[in-house]
């Protein structure tokens, strides 16, 4: 009584409340007077019932305050009343969670959230006490959400919800709802806890095998507590080595071999995680392994295998990275016009491609200077190559500076003005690269001034 005295607001309604409070909490002590042993102190069936319907009467009709003596005889009297369960502990909660929705003051309904949270323990115990029958995680499930909705509202320090949620979790283990695993997972993540985070991440993965939800959010949390190459390698191993035959952890492992250059591992993975799933995908995984070690005829082989193995609705990016790849096996082994085949292969799936441009682009870039003597007609070939660079710049910004940098380079190696004067070249005038060891080139671009 002293605890609410403190938090009832001093205004009309506010002292109602108070007095109504007060006079329900005024019954004694929290002991049933049934455990009493004396008979004549018994609770008769006729009290309990008269009790119980004045308070379920004003309780169903939204007449809180009304409600609130008659609710407190019965959890202090008759708590088993009518059918031994915890329905009269249950809209004690609810009353005084109603009455704090109703409170005209912020200080009134605080005091009405703080009475609705001692219930939730005081409850428990009571209920424990007198052997109601009650679903004791479902309680502490109720007191979770409660504080997840009020934690703000509540005076005092109560715990998070999360905490009251790892205790279900402890009680139920996989019986609790997923949605209150990833809550837990993120709390543990969140104060910096990762072997915890980690352990549920697996706990979960193994009481929700079906769940697509569930996986897609482990992918997720597992990039964040392993945000390094470096920390999901020795993730990735010890999961491998937990379960041999998880292709998405074997696939996940030899990318981040690839990226952390480690060749000999890589390729011992690659061997088995061919075995493990034949797809396109991983033939394009061992294609780019052997293209970084230089290794051009084994890669061109793995990205045809994987290139036969697509159908023709697979999708179009996976097939231009692949036409892409082998573009640049075929100009590793000095097969020019065949890497520009695929390279604009590769554009023609996606026009946006400007990797593919910028390629083409060092394709004659390249010639320059392996045809050789660099005189007016080899310098000329920079239009052209600078062409493709602005191509790329403008239809895709992901590489504009990486074009700019290269158009930069190249217009300092035009031809310049005494070239033009003795060619008879004027800007802006189309020009045609076919001649000598570009004849393969065959392509038109524009006279430009130095």
């Amino acid at each position: 009584m002293q605890r609410i005295a403190r938090h009832i607001p001093l205004c009309a309604e506010g002292l109602i409340a108070f007095l109504l409070i007060a006079a329900a909490w005024a019954v004694g002590p929290t002991q049933p007077v049934l455990a009493q042993s004396d008979e004549a102190n018994a609770v008769s069936t006729q009290d309990k019932g008269m009790h119980y319907s004045l308070y379920y009467e004003d309780f169903k009709n939204r007449n809180y305050l009304s409600a609130l003596p008659n609710l407190h005889w019965v959890l202090e009297n008759a708590a088993d009343y009518p059918r031994n369960d915890d329905r009269n502990f249950e809209r004690a909660v609810e009353l005084y969670a109603a009455l704090a929705e109703e409170a005209p003051t912020e200080e009134g309904k605080q005091a009405y959230l703080d009475s609705a949270y001692v219930w939730f323990d005081r409850s428990i115990a009571r209920m424990k006490e007198s052997a109601i029958e009650f679903d004791e995680s479902q309680w502490m499930l109720s007191k979770g959400r409660f504080l997840q909705e009020h934690q703000q509202a509540l005076s005092g320090d109560p715990p998070t919800f999360a905490a009251v949620y790892n205790e279900v979790y402890a009680m139920i283990g996989c019986n609790i709802d997923a949605y209150y695993v990833r809550i837990i997972i993120d709390d543990a993540a969140r104060n910096g806890d990762k072997q915890r985070a980690v352990n549920l991440t697996d706990e979960a993965e193994a009481c929700y095998p079906d769940n697509a939800d569930v996986a897609a959010y482990l992918t997720e949390i597992r990039n964040t507590l392993f945000s390094t190459p470096e920390e999901r390698l020795e993730f990735l191993q010890t999961r491998l080595e937990a379960d041999p035959e998880n292709v998405e952890v074997a696939a996940e492992l030899f990318d981040i071999y690839l990226e952390l250059g480690y060749r000999d591992e890589g390729a011992e993975l690659g061997d088995r995680l061919l075995e493990m799933d034949p797809s396109p995908l991983t033939y394009r995984r061992l294609g780019e392994l052997h293209l970084q070690d230089g290794n051009a005829a084994q890669a061109t082989s793995y990205y045809e295998e994987a290139l036969a193995m697509l159908g023709d609705d697979e999708d179009a990016m996976v097939r231009r990275d692949i036409l892409f790849n082998l573009g640049i096996a075929r100009q590793q082994e000095g097969g020019v016009s065949q890497a520009r085949s695929f390279f604009r292969q590769a554009i023609q799936l996606d026009a946006n491609f400007g990797q593919a441009y910028i390629a083409i682009g060092d394709l004659y870039a390249t010639a320059v200077s392996n045809c050789g003597s660099f005189e007016r007609e080899d310098r000329a070939v920079y239009w052209l190559a600078v062409d493709y660079y602005e191509r790329a710049r403008a239809m895709d910004s992901s590489v504009a500076a990486q074009a700019n940098q290269k158009v930069a380079t190249y217009r300092r190696s035009f031809p310049d003005q005494e070239a033009l004067f003795f060619k008879s070249w004027e800007p802006g005038q189309s020009y045609q690269v076919n001649y000598g060891c570009y004849a393969w080139i065959a392509e038109t671009t524009t006279v430009r001034a130095p």
